[in-house]
């Protein structure tokens, strides 16, 4: 009997044991389930750079210097001067409508309603609570948009309406040569490279919802026009940009980047691996191709290569824009998968053509890059370092490079680009090689004739 209740007891012991373990593995499991859930598609558009892309020298090519737009730099130290222009460019902005008056709580408002759908336009968690990123986002929403009318008004391109204005207008320029940072040329100048940074975005709904709150409708202007007129200088095209109001974007980077491609057709593009690349420029040219500043062009990219070996490229400014906006561009492409690697393809393509100082002189001397004299191998190395860490899944130009590549190896057009360049490289050369083969025929001439008057 002893026997069989210790067995009992053990049992029991065993049945207590297994029940334990199932309620903590039980907590365990609804543990779980509380943190994991279905993820629902991502709409984000506004990424920080992987680290990927990044050197130690490249803090000034992916995050702000000066202004902090958005949550990923916000509340840093280094901006705490730019934040009190802030406030004073928000009183400038809701001041700036007198009829009809738009109040604070109009913008407090507007946002909150949008604030759900920003946020899921961030890729990185936010830690602000409600009240402190409805708060961000006006701010730097209305920081922005401020800027943009007194740069157009700085500018003199603000069109007046009636003469009752123009005191207004005397006034705000006097006050704009007063005003910290469009009185100095400099802190224009860096708050274009700060708010092209892919890290330093606000989604473009909360900046047009704020606009509409606020512009002044007798102006005529389009956000889209005031955000194309002030980056126009930072822009990589030589002349100005074109406003297309059809043109839209997540972002100011990403309006921007509409802007600089094509009109939209069907592209055809290489995949990875197949495509081809071509050399540079100065190896092309010793074939025989020839390099020219294609004109009339509707697009930054449309590079094109003719029948008689004549690669016409659009000039370019050789400027920030390739050490700061360019870079960025490639960034929001790599971190987008249905976005096309257009301006990847077109740095990829130049990247090919430019190894050396001699590839942009050469390049400079065809009136392709603009830019200073000295500057040939800076921008060779800056060429080089852009594309550094970029997977491309399709190359955009293979097709114009597959073309390239087999112009350069036919036999006659190799061959005469060596004639060309050893014995026509100079009217001289030319004329001396002339003077040779008239030479030549009078002296076969005069040896013919010498040959028939001793015949018989």
């Amino acid at each position: 009997m002893e026997e069989n209740n210790h067995e009992g007891e053990t049992a029991e012991r065993n049945d207590v044991t297994i029940q334990i373990d199932q309620d903590v593995d039980n907590l365990l499991v609804a543990s779980i389930l509380s943190e994991i859930s279905r993820k629902p598609p991502s709409q984000c558009f506004i990424y920080k750079v992987p680290l990927k892309f990044r050197t130690k020298s490249d803090n000034d090519t992916y995050e702000p210097r000066i202004v902090s737009i958005g949550p990923y730099h916000h509340g840093k130290e280094s901006f705490k001067t730019t934040e009190e222009h802030k406030k004073w460019y928000v009183h400038d902005l809701i001041s700036r409508n007198k009829t009809p008056s738009t109040s604070l709580m109009d913008f407090v408002q507007a946002i909150r309603k949008l604030e759900g759908l920003a946020r899921e336009c961030y890729a990185e968690p936010i830690n602000l609570d409600s009240d402190s990123f409805v708060k961000m986002m006006v701010f730097d929403g209305c920081f922005i948009l401020e800027l943009l009318y007194k740069y157009l008004e700085r500018s003199g391109e603000r069109k007046e309406e009636n003469a009752e204005t123009d005191d207004d207008e005397e006034q705000g320029v006097q006050s704009h040569n007063n005003d910290q940072i469009l009185g100095t040329t400099w802190m224009v100048y860096s708050l274009r490279k700060d708010l092209v940074l892919l890290e330093n975005q606000l989604p473009f709904f909360v900046l047009q919802n704020l606009f509409d709150l606020t512009k002044d409708r007798s102006r005529g202007r389009s956000l889209n026009e005031l955000v194309t007129h002030f980056f126009n200088p930072i822009l990589p095209t030589v002349g100005a940009v074109e406003t297309n109001s059809n043109i839209e974007g997540k972002h100011i980077l990403d309006l921007l980047r509409n802007h600089l491609l094509p009109p939209a057709q069907p592209i055809r593009y290489g995949d990875y691996p197949s495509w081809e690349y071509t050399n540079s420029a100065t190896d092309l040219w010793e074939t025989g191709v020839k390099f020219k500043k294609k004109k009339n062009v509707n697009s930054l990219l449309d590079i094109t290569f003719t029948d008689d070996g004549v690669l016409e490229i659009p000039p370019f400014f050789f400027g920030e824009s390739w050490t700061v906006l360019l870079p960025n561009l490639i960034a929001l492409e790599q971190c987008r998968r249905d976005y096309t690697d257009q301006m990847t393809s077109y740095v990829i393509l130049l990247d090919s053509l430019i190894n050396s100082e001699n590839d942009v002189k050469l390049l400079r001397n065809a009136g392709i890059i603009d830019g200073l004299f000295n500057e040939d191998e800076t921008v060779a190395v800056a060429v080089n370092n852009l594309c550094k860490g970029a997977i491309v899944d399709r190359f955009y130009y293979d097709g114009l490079c597959n073309r390239v590549n087999t112009y350069c190896k036919t036999d006659w057009h190799r061959w005469r680009a060596i004639l060309k360049r050893d014995y026509f490289n100079t009217p001289w050369a030319y004329f001396s090689f002339l003077a040779a083969v008239i030479l030549l025929l009078l002296t076969l001439t005069q040896t013919i004739f010498s040959i028939l008057s001793y015949s018989p």
